[in-house]
């Protein structure tokens, strides 16, 4: 059994990594991505990726202890790891005879098993990249659990920063959440506010449970706190002053929390908290505040702290992650 001496921090992870992974590793806790990426950019299933001659090993495939170093499988099915997910070879659900035909892990019943959550005793019980033990070589029972190792010297991209790799040691968890700060471990996020991130201040925080504002560990009490956007707060700043006494006196005839906006099509104004308000969220609409209820694609969404957040996209819609957007579904 491994101890956690054979694993180092996540930069030098990046930096051991295997050389021959020149693309970044799609998330995912298996050890051989086998998908194929079509022209309208869905993905389906390249069974050609999982012959026997085309899967190069991770690691040494010495059987040293680390998930990585695991034996290389043989006649291996691709299958796809989660729904609108990629695919790898041999992972939870692929076809096998044996436990050859998987990717670590067992053949029970024709079906490789070991996936996440799944119950295991040890480390070879788990499929890919998964873990079943702590650094003390405990067990927890299940695959990526709470507290079980997470991060392989030669997982994640082999030139990614930390935040390049987050998904990717992410997927090896059933919390959802690999700490490497907090030393290569399954762990859960933090979701309150004013909750210990010290053990973690660059990922820890998350959301908060109560309201879903995001969170940030402050760098001073290192705990989670609401973000603020400071670039939204600076916009609105520069625009008040340049409307002048005018703005002033408006703004003094709401509360402190509120911005007086011009009504449309009418004399006066309206007292708007822009950092929460759907329809003039960041500012009011007369000065670029956005209408979040009426991005293309989105059916639910909110105004957080003068941003619009789309929590969910529309049928015939997905969340594009690059432009933070819903975009339309290629048939």
């Amino acid at each position: 059994m491994r101890t956690f001496s054979t694993l180092a921090s996540l930069g030098s992870l990046a930096a051991i990594a295997l050389a021959q992974s020149e693309v970044p590793i799609p998330a995912g806790y298996g050890r051989f991505p086998c998908s194929l990426r079509n022209d309208d950019g869905t993905l389906s299933a390249d069974p050609n990726q999982c012959l026997d001659g085309a899967l190069l090993p991770p690691g040494s495939a010495d059987d040293s202890g680390l998930q990585g170093d695991g034996a290389t499988p043989t006649g291996a099915q691709c299958v796809q790891a989660y729904p609108d997910g990629p695919y790898f070879c041999g992972i939870a659900g692929a076809e096998c005879a044996t436990d050859d035909n998987c990717d670590n892990g067992a053949c029970v019943d024709g079906a490789c098993t070991g996936g996440l959550s799944a119950n295991c005793e040890v480390d070879s019980e788990c499929l890919g990249y998964l873990y079943c033990t702590t650094p003390e070589t405990d067990t927890v029972g299940t695959c990526g659990g709470e507290g079980t190792f997470c991060t392989d010297p030669y997982a994640g991209n082999p030139d990614g920063t930390a935040a390049d790799n987050f998904d990717v040691y992410n997927s090896y968890c059933s919390t959802g959440f690999c700490s490497v700060a907090a030393g290569g471990l399954c762990t859960n996020f933090v979701t309150q506010v004013d909750a210990d991130c010290s053990f973690d201040p660059d990922f820890a925080c998350t959301a908060d449970t109560e309201t879903g504002r995001p969170l940030v560990c402050n760098p001073d009490t290192l705990t989670c706190q609401i973000r603020v956007d400071p670039t939204g707060a600076r916009a609105r700043a520069r625009r008040a002053a340049a409307n002048g006494k005018a703005a002033l006196f408006k703004r003094r005839a709401c509360p402190m929390s509120h911005t007086a906006c011009a009504i449309e099509g009418a004399k006066g104004f309206e007292c708007v908290d822009t950092a929460s308000n759907l329809e003039q969220c960041g500012a009011c609409a007369s000065e670029g505040g956005v209408d979040c209820t009426s991005l293309p694609g989105a059916e639910a969404v909110g105004c957080v702290a003068g941003t619009c957040e789309i929590w969910s996209c529309a049928d015939g819609y997905q969340f594009d992650s690059a432009t933070s957007a819903c975009v339309p579904v290629l048939a």
